[in-house]
């Protein structure tokens, strides 16, 4: 009786073996395409943000969901973003890296909605927290302008009208400078 059970615990490792060991025409890819030093510098950020004790990971999550989207992962930069945003709704650049992954999924309503909700921060009388400046002031009148062509537009099955659509948008363009609040003589 306990031979049978041994050989009948034996018989299970051995097909838990086969099932679980990988193919050997499976091939390995990288998951993040980048500079090993810039692969390094995500695995700090990662653990920076997950340092316990840590009082804002803020920075952290800026710095580390752009690298994300250099390296084409939009899913993995919203998952970062949406760490910290319920504790920073007020920061213009989270809705900026926001906009940017959903328009990098293909995904323009959401898209569109986080761009515009970035120009209103950065262009609030109260000024923003940090600065909006003239340049991230540009890109963001650039981008919500992008986007608001192709909010209507089904960009995953008409991927064509959605690139003559950028892609008038995206000539050289006037963006007008921010009206200075009138002075009381």
């Amino acid at each position: 009786m306990r031979v049978t059970r041994i050989l009948d615990l034996i018989v299970i490792a051995l097909l838990a073996a086969i099932l679980l060991m990988p193919r050997p025409d499976v091939t390995v890819k990288v998951a993040l395409r980048l500079s090993p030093e810039r692969r390094e510098r995500v695995a700090e950020l990662q653990a920076a943000m997950l340092r316990p004790g840590q009082d804002d990971p803020l920075p952290e999550a800026i710095e580390l969901a752009d690298i994300y989207l250099d390296g084409h992962r939009p899913d993995w930069a919203l998952a970062t973003v949406g760490a910290v945003l319920p504790l920073h709704q007020d920061d213009y650049r989270l809705h900026n890296i926001r906009a940017i992954a959903f328009a990098d999924r293909f995904e323009s309503e959401p898209a569109f909605a986080a761009a515009s909700r970035a120009l209103e921060l950065c262009e609030r009388p109260a000024p923003a927290v940090p600065p909006c400046g003239e340049a991230a002031r540009s890109r963001l009148h650039l981008l919500h302008a992008t986007l608001a062509s192709v909010a209507g537009v089904d960009m995953r099955n008409n991927p064509a009208l959605a690139k003559e659509k950028i892609f008038e948008q995206l000539r050289p363009t006037f963006i007008p400078r921010r009206s200075k609040p009138a002075t009381k003589p």
